[in-house]
């Protein structure tokens, strides 16, 4: 199952600016998607503080009847999880939704495995999600943050502990890292300006870019990612926002978005060379910046030193 096209900007802006002006009730008479509804049930939820959180990371992953090499998939899921072991603030869970349940599930008894059983030809990852969202939010809920989160990307080793200060303030990353895997190019992406005008957030390259607040209202919000996940990660603030969020657009690069190491999905879809040629443009040269981002983000060294090392 893909995800579902994007929403007009035209009519997203329109929506995004009647809640702000105290017209939430006109809403009613448009035509709404099943997540444009669920954020407007959620939006009167009131997002609280949470003592002692949990950030929950919800990583669909293909199985291995989906892919020609399964090896290549366990050894980067592997890098993954253990850049969440080297997180400073250690309160945190992965639950990984597959066909195949991958041997690094026991690498920690925070990693856990979610078995997909249902049938679907071709694409499967939004099912898997919607599945990782009830599970994680309904049936098994952990108040603190909920990420959706690609089994082949990294995080600063701060990441968590940046989070859990204010557990009722939702991130999106504006500021990120896309690691070429096959020449350790790391490049720079941020938001837009006038100088920059070809740059792009991070959040409309990898859904691995927003984190929200859970446990509140479980059911309300179980609903909400589930309808969240039939959209591209392009829209992901944009719901949140209209579900009631206060949300943290951070400047500061906290997470890395892997390509070419061999299984990307969008490289299997032929929809790569754009996020390739992008991490070229804005390249990061400078040694000892490229040795910084290394130490912030563990499991990129190996990668990274390509770069470093190359004459």
């Amino acid at each position: 199952m893909e995800e579902q096209a994007q929403l007009a900007k035209l009519r997203r802006a329109i929506i995004r600016r009647l809640p702000k002006i105290g017209l939430t009730s006109l809403l009613k008479l448009l035509p709404l998607s099943e997540a444009e509804t669920e954020a407007l049930l959620l939006r009167s939820v009131q997002k609280t503080r949470h003592l002692s959180p949990t950030t929950t990371f919800a990583i669909p992953l293909v199985g291995a009847h989906q892919v020609s090499n399964w090896q290549t998939i366990e050894e980067t899921l592997t890098r993954t999880l253990n850049n969440l072991l080297a997180q400073s603030d250690p309160n945190w869970r992965a639950v990984i939704c597959s066909q195949t349940e991958p041997n690094c599930v026991g690498l920690d008894e925070r990693i856990t495995f979610l078995p997909f059983r249902k049938k679907i030809d071709g694409h499967d990852k939004v099912e898997k999600l919607k599945a990782l969202s009830r599970h994680c939010l309904l049936e098994d809920c952990k108040p603190g943050f909920f990420m959706p989160m690609d089994g082949d990307d990294l995080l600063a080793n701060d990441f968590i502990a940046s989070l859990h200060p204010d557990t009722s303030l939702g991130w999106v990353a504006d500021g990120g890292y896309i690691l070429n895997s096959s020449n350790g190019r790391v490049g720079y992406t941020k938001k837009r300006s006038l100088r920059e005008i070809t740059q792009k957030p991070f959040w409309k390259f990898c859904g691995s870019c927003m984190a929200l607040p859970v446990g509140n209202d479980p059911e309300k919000e179980a609903n909400f990612f589930a309808a969240l996940v039939n959209h591209e990660h392009r829209l992901y603030p944009f719901l949140a926002e209209l579900a009631g969020y206060p949300l943290n657009y951070s400047e500061i690069p906290q997470a890395m978005y892997l390509i070419n190491h061999g299984e990307n999905f969008e490289t299997r879809r032929g929809r790569g060379s754009f996020k390739q040629r992008f991490a070229e443009k804005f390249a990061v040269k400078d040694p000892a910046k490229l040795s910084e981002i290394a130490a912030r983000f563990p499991s990129s060294e190996n990668l990274i030193n390509q770069c470093r090392d190359a004459p």
